[in-house]
């Protein structure tokens, strides 16, 4: 199975109570068409496989910033820590979008780190409206693993990675980076990771490997490459998970080698 996720639940639940203005003056704090209460209640439940993020900082609500803005706006009109988040807030009648984030959503790739967030649009119409924000990470994990075998048959090898996020740049993942490695993705984004293979000197020509796999916010992908010989060539089979494809890579190896 490709997926998994590695990102169990990280929810943010958002509570917007919006309260019509009463008969008089009296009975309302407030004699605008639209007011109400904010009460914010942010819950995680994170289950990270990976020490390379550390989870604790996810946990932590203060960590967490609120923002209300205008629909079809970017300028905030209400922005808070979560421990400064005011008792009553007053909201004219509107279309309004509320969003929490944890960490930095401008990031192309993470490695130690992460950006948890989630956004909803909300309407007042002089009435009292819950908004619940489910909120997740922004980013795929991607673990790349070589067989230590990978270097009895070639001098380098590496995994060129592109997504949209990147914009045209490539993340090589060299035999030396360590895993895992977080990447942006939209729903169902797709990532390319090109193998590239440089056999050892006398056998072979350089030689690449394309494919492209789909990815959504919070997945889980784990590849591992090894080298296989046989009847005197040499394939890379490429495990994805549980799913194991072997590839040719049309490279003649030496008989002592076979």
């Amino acid at each position: 199975m490709m997926r998994n996720v590695f990102f169990n639940a990280v929810g943010v639940c958002a509570m917007l109570s919006l309260m019509a203005s009463c008969s008089s003056t009296e009975d309302s704090p407030m004699n605008n068409d639209g007011y109400g209460t904010v009460s914010l209640n942010i819950l995680t439940d994170t289950q990270f496989k990976s020490r390379a993020v550390d989870e604790s900082y996810y946990q932590n609500l203060e960590n967490y910033t609120v923002t209300i803005m205008k629909s079809g706006t970017e300028t905030p009109i209400q922005q808070w820590k979560y421990g400064e988040i005011p008792e009553f807030t007053e909201l004219p009648n509107g279309t309004y979008v509320l969003s929490a984030v944890c960490g930095d959503s401008t990031k192309t790739h993470y490695t130690d780190d992460l950006c948890v967030l989630g956004s909803k649009g909300f309407t007042i119409k002089n009435d009292s409206v819950n908004v619940e924000v489910a909120c997740k990470p922004n980013s795929a994990r991607v673990n790349i693993v070589f067989d230590e075998k990978m270097d009895e048959y070639f001098s380098a090898y590496k995994v060129n990675i592109k997504t949209a996020a990147l914009n045209g740049a490539i993340y090589s993942w060299e035999k030396t980076t360590t895993g895992p490695v977080y990447f942006r993705v939209k729903q169902n984004g797709t990532v390319t990771m090109t193998i590239e293979l440089t056999p050892k000197e006398g056998i072979g020509a350089d030689t690449s490997i394309e494919k492209t796999y789909t990815l959504s916010p919070a997945d889980a992908m784990k590849m591992t490459l090894t080298p296989v010989i046989g009847s005197g060539n040499l394939s890379i089979t490429i495990e994805i998970d549980d799913t194991v494809i072997e590839h040719p890579v049309d490279i003649e190896v030496p008989s002592e080698w076979a």
